[in-house]
């Protein structure tokens, strides 16, 4: 895997520059969040308050894909579901506000050196060395981030099952997750959590939680639980990606079985 020079694509300097740009504003940006999403502050308004999620500032913003498209072929058609409230939105639709230069500079090279990264792989004939693992969970935890960040400014609205419900419509779609106990806490407590994770350099204590597979699946699929795994299935790239935020494990069979699990459930 030479050809993927991690110096030459400069792609550690960017990870260097997006932990200390995400280090040095999580606070702002976490209590921007709180103030106007989910503790809804009535002095804090929505139009006037749209700041960039990674560097906090509000100039020149753009809109983050929050999945790839290059993972999708940029259709605008292909839809998620959120098992919450049962209703679908497009991948192409669900972005979240990024400066320009996060957008472009930053996360737009992390972008290009993953694509070109997966497009190189062929597991039949080796599995990457751990440098090239450990930006792979790297780029996994910035795709964890963009939920929180996503679900936390999303609205209940209604439910696919039960219609318009008063009120429960304009709840913060992360705050009503059982598992979190419905807390508002909790959710601004997770969203720190990930943007830590992103801040973190050292992953090789990580490396077993993250397992690549190879698959003969004809089309993409996708599954993500926030702050606990995430699954996605590349079907251009013949290879499936399967990793765990938090969990740690002893062996890549310990984190296979129990992924697998987890897929059967879910898939």
């Amino acid at each position: 895997m030479d050809k993927f020079s991690r110096n030459d694509m400069g792609i550690e300097s960017n990870f260097k520059v997006l932990r200390k740009i995400t280090r040095k504003n999580s606070k702002v940006v976490t209590d921007h969040i709180n103030s106007v999403y989910i503790s809804r502050n009535p002095t804090s308004k929505i139009d006037n308050q749209v700041l960039c999620m990674f560097c906090g500032t509000d100039q020149n913003l753009t809109k983050e894909h929050v999945v790839p498209k290059w993972l999708i072929d940029a259709s605008t058609k292909k839809k998620f579901t959120t098992n919450i409230n049962g209703l679908s939105q497009t991948y192409n639709k669900t972005t979240i506000p990024t400066c320009a230069n996060c957008n472009n500079n930053i996360l737009g090279s992390v972008e290009a050196y993953i694509k070109t990264l997966i497009s190189g792989l062929d597991l039949n004939q080796s599995y990457p060395d751990d440098e090239y693992l450990m930006n792979i969970i790297r780029w996994l935890e910035i795709i964890d981030y963009k939920f929180q960040v996503l679900n936390a400014k999303r609205r209940f609205l209604s439910s696919k099952d039960s219609g318009f419900i008063p009120y429960l419509s304009d709840f913060p779609l992360s705050v009503l997750r059982q598992e979190i106990d419905y807390s508002p806490y909790k959710v601004i407590s997770e969203i720190r959590k990930s943007a830590k994770r992103i801040t973190v350099m050292k992953k090789s204590n990580k490396l077993n939680s993250l397992l690549l597979i190879k698959t003969t699946n004809k089309d993409f699929h996708f599954f993500h639980s926030m702050g606990n795994f995430i699954f996605l299935e590349l079907h251009k790239y013949s290879i499936a990606i399967f990793y765990f935020f938090k969990k740690e494990f002893l062996t890549h069979s310990d984190a296979q079985t129990e992924a697998q699990r987890i897929v059967e459930e879910s898939y």
